[in-house]
């Protein structure tokens, strides 16, 4: 049957325009809600786990080729494609009165991927060919939300936008990032103001160097294969990019205590600050730091967990519900995730009404919500780990290398289609219920 509901997104970022292109292909009624003049993205790079890509031919098989026909992987860089399935080498970088500094703590893998890396703007363009013009609306940034009362002839959600104007869709799904107007709907006022963003203590030094440049600063090897650097109180992380023409670069200083003071995201800095920030560390990221552009500081920020992801018509994913530190590469696979569930219950057959897509994102919260949380803290944990700061690890390496794993495996290997199942699952039985009431 032909569904009976239309579907609000808000926000056209890369989760945003994912679950737009899958519930399209399930030929679910799709509007995006753009605030901006064009979809845009910012950021650096995106890297993708094993559990996001294979579940990236489940949202649209368009979207998985155009992330395959994108990345960048060690096999570009010819004499290295034995590290085709690594993740990252991870190096130690304590400094010079430490024996193993600049040593291979271990090569972390990731079967059977490895390490695949693209451009953010690349990625969201290659997106935005999947979705029909007349499908998006530009310059709507969402200012309000309401569900009016049933029987009114403008029944469902009504959004009204900073422009002025107002339009209805009988159910919304806010993909409009860390400072979402669609969670200001769902969660009660006291909670929503108790659960703001919160500065993890953390920010970060980044820089895309030509690949030559980095080969001068670190050595053809740790140029081209992706490394962690870990230190006494801050970790760097490097990889190619551009078919590996560049490498993206990031250095993390670890302030615990700390509290963030810029206006924005981003705050300038001085290089004596950077200097400072990564004396400590070992050679390699000395040498990065030299060739390091003018510093800026890019705060971190996580989202604290919050009790639901779903109010009646309304839901949020990716960073709307979960935004989450780096440390672990995960908060764009996350989304995926959460895209892939959400599409497929609201393309099941069983889903027609809005009713029933109430039951979608019930079930959709109680399989996404414990599993993405998990994904923020433990994020969260490795920064502390990669610094040599969690405690009951330290700087053991062989605790270290188990740490790791561990929580990396749990990421990636989830069984995608099972996920799905246990949400189809519960979805079903609300419907049922429903039925019978």
């Amino acid at each position: 049957m032909s569904k009976q509901f239309t579907v609000a997104i808000i926000g056209g970022g890369i989760g945003g325009l994912s679950l737009a292109a899958a519930l399209l292909r399930r030929r679910v009624p799709v509007t995006i809600y753009e605030a901006a003049a064009s979809f845009k993205e910012i950021g650096l790079g995106l890297t993708i786990g094993p559990a996001a890509h294979r579940a990236m031919p489940l949202l649209d098989p368009a979207i998985r080729n155009i992330y395959d026909e994108l990345i960048t992987t060690h096999a570009d860089s010819p004499g290295f494609e034995r590290f085709k399935q690594t993740w990252f080498e991870v190096v130690w970088a304590t400094g010079d009165d430490d024996p193993r500094s600049g040593e291979v703590l271990f090569d972390l893998k990731a079967l059977p991927s490895g390490q695949t890396t693209v451009r953010r703007a690349d990625f969201l363009d290659a997106l935005v060919r999947l979705i029909p013009p007349d499908v998006a609306k530009f310059g709507m940034r969402l200012a309000d939300l309401i569900e009016t009362e049933p029987g009114n002839e403008n029944g469902g959600m009504m959004m009204t936008f900073d422009n002025g104007t107002t339009e209805t869709a009988d159910i919304v799904i806010g993909c409009d990032g860390i400072h979402s107007r669609v969670k200001q709907f769902i969660l009660p006022e006291p909670e929503y103001l108790e659960k703001q963003p919160r500065y993890s203590g953390m920010y970060g030094y980044r820089a895309v160097l030509d690949m030559e440049t980095m080969v001068e600063a670190v050595g053809e090897h740790r140029a081209r294969v992706a490394t962690m650097y870990i230190g006494h109180g801050a970790y760097g992380i490097t990889y190619p990019i551009m078919r590996a023409k560049k490498a993206n670069v990031g250095i993390f200083p670890l302030k615990e205590g700390g509290k963030w003071t810029g206006e924005g995201w981003v705050r300038a800095a001085r290089r004596e600050d950077m200097k400072s920030d990564l004396g400590g560390m070992g050679p390699q990221i000395q040498k990065l730091v030299e060739h390091m552009p003018d510093p800026s500081q890019w705060a971190i920020f996580e989202h604290p967990h919050i009790s639901t992801y779903t109010r009646s018509r309304a839901a949020i994913l990716g960073d709307a519900a979960h935004a989450s530190t780096p440390h672990q590469g995960a908060g764009a696979g996350q989304a995926i995730e959460d895209a892939l569930v959400l599409a497929e219950l609201l393309g099941d057959q069983h889903v027609i009404t809005a009713d029933h897509v109430v039951a979608a994102f019930e079930a959709y919260d109680a399989v996404r919500r414990p599993r993405s949380q998990r994904a923020v803290m433990s994020s969260a944990e490795n920064g502390y780990l990669l610094c040599l700061r969690l405690d009951g690890v330290g700087d053991d390496g062989e605790k270290i290398k188990a740490a790791m794993q561990e929580r990396l495996h749990w990421l990636w290997d989830l069984d995608v289609e099972g996920h799905i199942e246990d949400a189809r699952g519960i979805m079903l039985e609300k419907i049922r219920n429903q039925e019978t009431e």
